[in-house]
């Protein structure tokens, strides 16, 4: 239902560092009503113009929000994110996605694609002692695994937009 509003047409654009175009960024959003903690979000795919970029060539950020934030928002490898149990990406706000591209990308029109998966908080990834019957029929895996929370793979590519970078 939000699908559509998952990527954001503003602050598309080459990053640099040091007088070298290093990369692109894209603002994001969360699909979720919800929102989430940053540690639940177990994969995020993106595809600009057929060119699948892997999480390990990404940063992540998110607005941080209260009323003693002074600093701007921290940035986070995919790998650090499971562990960034305390910050929230609320729903409406955009997370920033740094990817690290050589040069970034050429100017013109550009299709980007988007896949996000994120688990429900109230929905366990592990159950040995097999409380919850929605598991189908009790079955686990090692540890009382659920199944649950395990990306498909490839990961649907759910949000598509056209873009000009200038």
């Amino acid at each position: 239902m939000f699908e559509k509003y998952m990527i954001c047409t503003r602050d598309f654009g080459n990053v640099s560092s040091n007088g070298q175009v290093t990369g692109f960024q894209v603002k994001i959003r969360i699909n979720y009503y919800r929102g989430c903690y940053l540690s639940m979000i177990d994969t995020l795919r993106l595809v600009v113009d057929g060119q699948e970029y892997p999480t390990s060539h990404m940063m992540f950020s998110v607005p941080e929000h209260g009323p003693n934030v002074t600093s701007p928002a921290k940035v986070y490898t995919f790998a650090e994110l499971a562990k960034a149990t305390a910050v929230r990406w609320f729903f409406g706000d955009a997370a920033t996605l740094t990817v690290e591209k050589p040069g970034g990308l050429s100017t013109g029109m550009h299709n980007l694609q988007l896949g996000l998966f994120i688990r429900n908080s109230y929905v366990p990834r592990f159950d040995p002692e097999g409380l919850f019957s929605f598991f189908g029929g009790g079955e686990r895996g090692a540890n009382g695994a659920t199944g649950y929370g395990i990306p498909p793979n490839p990961l649907p590519l759910v949000a598509s937009k056209r873009m000009s970078l200038v």
